[in-house]
């Protein structure tokens, strides 16, 4: 990822609404940003200037011409492979679709392994493997994100749960304590339902973890452990349809992580739940008359 772009994205979730118009142009836009004076800015954004500058200084740069020093900078170390064009337009051809999606997902996961603490990432492993009970919090994209986690750890037999409804996760938050872990899943860290349910969580003495994008983002205040993913280089409104690998890759990390604590117990529970679970595939020979 440039750096510049990454800091803006890691900024983006502490940004005031007319800053995130400004954010999101210049993701949009990253290359055409350097040539143009801070009224052009404005005008393409639909914003004044100050609002510029500000969102300049909030999005970690000196100043608008640090911003556009930067976004110059990084343009200048762009590879050739990295100015391929990988996003869908309108009159693109069909046989090209798949093609521009594995790039996208791929630079997803590659940045998703460069931004992942490894100390933080081992610490909420052991987390997780020690917790009496697991709450796993997450709504839309990233309440499918929540069941997957729930069902690997599930399978190994460590006792987690995750509700697709918001006033049951929050329930199940209010009867946790000391001992049990939760786990907060948010692209954009900003999304309450799942903010509030980790803030109650670590408010009855559990021990939190939460995966998103966003450094500054609003659920990172009620986390003890932050896993941030990665994303590519588009705009921001796309960007979020390649959330969900990055967020599953995280947990099957995470998953992994935990098999390696004690690796013959969980290896055994899950050996034996793959047993049952092949007793209920149907064979043909026992179905044959």
């Amino acid at each position: 990822m440039q750096e510049s772009v990454g800091r803006i994205k890691k900024n983006y979730a502490q940004l005031r609404a007319s800053e995130r118009k400004v954010a999101d142009w210049v993701l949009r836009f990253p290359n055409r940003v350097p040539e143009m004076t801070m009224a052009q800015l404005a005008a393409a954004a639909g914003v004044s200037e100050p609002t510029v500058a500000r969102f300049a200084e909030a999005a970690g740069f000196a100043g608008f011409s640090a911003l556009k020093l930067a976004l110059a900078r990084d343009a200048s170390h762009l590879r050739p492979d990295r100015l391929l064009d990988v996003h869908v337009q309108p009159g693109d051809r069909l046989d090209t679709v798949p093609g521009k999606m594995v790039s996208l997902a791929l630079k997803a996961l590659e940045d998703t392994r460069r931004t992942l603490d490894t100390r933080s990432y081992e610490k909420a492993v052991r987390a997780l493997a020690a917790a009496r009970l697991i709450d796993i919090y997450g709504v839309g994209n990233s309440a499918a994100v929540a069941q997957d986690m729930v069902v690997k750890l599930l399978r190994i037999g460590l006792a987690c749960r995750a509700y697709p409804d918001s006033h049951l996760q929050q329930i199940c938050a209010s009867a946790l304590g000391a001992g049990d872990v939760a786990v907060g899943i948010s692209h954009s860290g900003a999304t309450r339902d799942t903010v509030d349910a980790l803030a109650i969580a670590r408010a009855r003495g559990a021990a939190t973890i939460a995966i998103t994008n966003f450094r500054g983002a609003e659920i990172l205040r009620h986390a003890d452990i932050a896993l941030l993913t990665g994303d590519v280089e588009t705009a921001f409104y796309t960007e979020t349809m390649f959330s969900r690998i990055s967020q599953l890759v995280i947990v099957d990390s995470l998953y992994m992580g935990v098999m390696l604590q004690d690796f013959d117990r969980f290896s055994d529970t899950l050996e034996g739940v793959n047993r049952m679970v092949s007793r209920k595939v149907y064979r043909e020979e026992e179905n044959a008359p």
